[in-house]
């Protein structure tokens, strides 16, 4: 039986790539551990306690379930001795959690549930989640339902413990049925989610930043250790090599679809067939070297090379195969993409500050970024035209002219700030307002404050001239995220 060949993705020869991986890395369900608690000592002095508080932690279970839906939660049952503990820590490491909520349905002594904790594989993220049976307290309870709803001396007790031994932890509040609490319990293992999954994505660049953007330039081993996406470099001559070989039938086809789907002003099919090209060409880019992501510098190489501005072919792919593209060699911005579309399921848009408008109280964005039509009301509120800008490529280009429909947005982008990065998180409502005949696509953002105060500030911290925006209010997880990336939070 021959041997692979085993060679550097650089070298591009046919065989197996050392430094690539060889298929895509499979999705892992995130593992949610439920560590419910009550004391063996109750049961002996209160008969009917037990079976109150088993059903209390189950109730608690399934419904941490429900709501967890896209991750394997596990649940070994009560623990309430120190036997039970050692179960129950045995499942956990079996199952490696990466989330252990403890929630008590009475006091337990620390040395028991801590037993269970460090029974884990390794140190998963620890919610405490301080429970009752009602919002208030009864004035009929006796000394019975006092016990039934003594957790909060557990979960203090437990704070007080992970203080002195230096331990991480993030705290829930609500009563046991709220659905609030549970959201909140689901917001953190969410920012977790997401932080795992760029800690295992490779992003590929193809050219570098574009010169004279110092506020886009990246440490390769800074966007590693706090980011987490590694950075792999792609010679432009490898997507050129993939472009050159793209079947015209192909290209054909999805420009034909593109064409009908769309109103065009002043758009030939050729040069719509020109950007369908190199949007077919980054598909097999991404492919072929199992990417998670990509940045690009268009201008002006690959523009020149393959007669077509570079932002419509990755708008393409973006839309049909839900994959992260940014231009100019923005990473920080791509890492800001990648993350409100885990949060919200809303593909984003990369465009940069434009101006302000008063009588609105609104920031205007413009393009110069990516987007996809899902930005818009509809496909007939869309019209496709040629390219603004011309970076060395012949013919009139093509671009998406829209505005991004009314609705929630949340907006920011993550810099580069020297030691370490910070992000920037803002909320505000894409509003009502006509298209602009400006061939690019753009929006119009209400802020919650006068909007000249609002640039003063954003102006002052000192942020990216990129902006990423997305329908949908993610600032919540986008928080916990970069709490967890071990990097600043500015939110205006």
């Amino acid at each position: 039986m021959s041997k692979v060949k085993v060679v550097s993705f650089d070298s591009d020869e046919s065989g197996q790539y050392g430094d690539v991986f060889t298929s895509p890395l499979p999705e892992r369900k995130l593992s949610v551990g439920l560590l419910a608690l009550g004391y063996f000592e109750y049961w002996r002095m209160y008969p009917a306690l037990e079976e109150q508080v088993r059903a209390d932690l189950a109730g608690a279970a399934r419904r941490l379930t429900e709501t967890l839906s896209g991750c394997d939660v596990i649940y070994p049952g009560m623990v309430d001795t120190l036997d039970r503990a050692e179960e129950a820590g045995r499942v956990f490491c079996q199952a490696q959690v990466d989330v252990l909520v403890v929630i008590a349905g009475t006091y337990l002594p620390d040395f028991i549930t801590m037993h269970a904790i460090n029974s884990c594989a390794s140190r998963p993220l620890v919610i405490l989640f301080n429970t009752q049976t009602g919002n208030d307290v009864d004035p009929q309870d006796n000394y019975i339902a006092t016990m039934r709803n003594s957790a909060l001396i557990a979960i203090t007790q437990l704070s007080g413990s992970f203080h002195k031994m230096k331990l991480d932890y993030k705290v829930v509040v609500g009563e046991i049925s709220d659905a609030a609490a549970y959201r909140q319990i689901a917001g953190e293992v969410a920012a977790l989610s997401a932080y795992k999954r760029l800690g295992r994505a490779t992003y590929g660049i193809v050219g570098h930043v574009f010169r004279g953007m110092y506020d886009l330039e990246f440490d390769r081993a800074k966007v590693k250790g706090f980011l987490g996406p590694e950075i792999m470099t792609i010679q432009a001559e490898h997507l050129i090599s993939l472009w050159e070989k793209i079947s015209p039938d192909a290209v054909d086809a999805e420009t034909d679809k593109l064409l009908k789907r769309f109103a065009c002003s002043n758009v030939s099919k050729e040069d719509a067939a020109k950007s369908v090209r190199l949007g077919l060409a980054m598909r097999e880019l991404y492919r072929k070297f199992n990417l998670d992501g990509m940045c690009f510098l268009g201008q002006h190489y690959l523009e020149k090379m393959t007669g077509a501005p570079a932002r419509m072919g990755a708008s393409l792919i973006m839309e049909e195969d839900n994959f992260p593209v940014a231009c100019e060699g923005d990473v920080g911005g791509l890492v800001m993409m990648d993350l409100m579309k885990q949060f919200t399921g809303n593909t984003p848009f990369q465009a940069e500050w434009g101006q302000f408008d008063v009588s609105n109280n609104a920031l205007f964005l413009l393009g110069h970024g990516i987007g996809t039509p899902s930005l818009a009301s509809s496909d007939s509120a869309i019209r496709l035209t040629g390219s603004p800008e011309e970076w060395g490529f012949t013919g009139g280009g093509l671009n998406y002219e829209l505005i991004m429909k009314p609705g929630e947005v949340t907006f920011g982008h993550v810099l580069n700030c020297g030691e370490t990065y910070r992000m920037l998180i803002s909320r505000g409502e894409a509003i009502d307002y006509p298209r602009l005949p400006c061939n690019e696509l753009h929006a119009m953002i209400k802020v919650g404050k006068p909007v000249r105060e609002y640039l003063k500030e954003l102006i002052s911290c000192g942020v990216a001239h990129h902006a990423i925006a997305v329908h949908g209010n993610c600032a919540e997880q986008l928080a916990k995220t970069a709490e967890l990336m071990r990097i600043e939070v500015v939110e205006i």
